[in-house]
């Protein structure tokens, strides 16, 4: 079983504090000795254990033990992760940045934000398993105790998923920034290129005499006014983007 230790200089009050937090006390016995423990499952994901040796003359510092249980193979925190995630999915939609989108109401960001730290909140105890807490090798904050939460390679992908979601959730101004890159040049081209050629093709224009204003606008750059981007197309690339069926000889025509 993976552990991590640190050493408590006032035992009783940590037991209070224990208490207070809703652990429940159980003996265990190991290799002929007395183990007390105290455990708590945490949003329904997690199974936290707290241990010591028990003993007649208690000497500071105790040196206590932190195990964790993963509860029905990974399953609940898989099924939370695949939430979070899906949560930010929504609320990062709602990011300005997009040059080729409608820019999104406040009050639905707001709404889907307030969402998520809604979550955080509700499953704080579990989260606070998976984050640093400190330098202080003494303490529970030793670095690399939440590496010992995972115990099968299944375990690990499902904790470094929930993991990540976390680290977007925690981070919004990254997930603005990895919106902005998902905004290629190409895909405002192309998204540019079928709304000019659906509207105009319902004013009656034809293939050809669409995909010449169209390659006009490209090499121009006053396809979008922001960007100011130049492209020279062929006039069956052109129509190949918007759906248009153009006439063979007129394929390579400008």
């Amino acid at each position: 079983m993976n552990a991590h230790y640190f050493l408590i200089e006032d035992i009783h009050r940590f037991i209070e504090d224990l208490d207070e937090r809703d652990y429940r006390r159980g003996l265990s016995q190991e290799q002929g000795r007395d183990w007390v423990v105290y455990s708590k499952t945490l949003s329904h994901a997690l199974t936290k254990l707290y241990s010591f040796q028990a003993r007649r003359e208690v000497h500071s510092p105790v040196q206590i033990r932190v195990t964790y249980q993963l509860v029905k193979d990974a399953k609940p925190l898989a099924k939370l992760a695949a939430e979070l995630k899906r949560m930010n999915d929504e609320y990062r939609k709602t990011l300005p940045g997009w040059k080729t989108k409608r820019e999104p109401r406040k009050d639905v960001r707001d709404k889907r934000w307030n969402r998520i730290q809604h979550l955080l909140r509700d499953n704080g105890e579990l989260i606070e398993c998976f984050r640093y807490q400190g330098d202080d090798r003494l303490t529970e904050g030793n670095y690399s105790f939440n590496l010992q939460i995972a115990s099968t390679p299944k375990e690990q992908r499902v904790c470094f998923d929930f993991i990540k979601a976390l680290a977007e959730s925690f981070s919004p101004h990254g997930i603005v920034r990895g919106r902005r890159q998902a905004d290629k040049p190409r895909q405002q081209r192309n998204g540019w290129i079928k709304r000019y050629a659906d509207i105009h093709k319902k004013r009656g224009w034809t293939p050809l005499e669409i995909a010449r204003e169209i390659q006009k606008e490209l090499r121009n750059g006053t396809w979008d006014e922001r960007s100011r981007l130049q492209y020279n197309l062929a006039n069956n690339t052109i129509c190949k983007i918007a759906g248009l069926k153009l006439h063979p000889q007129h394929a390579h025509l400008t």
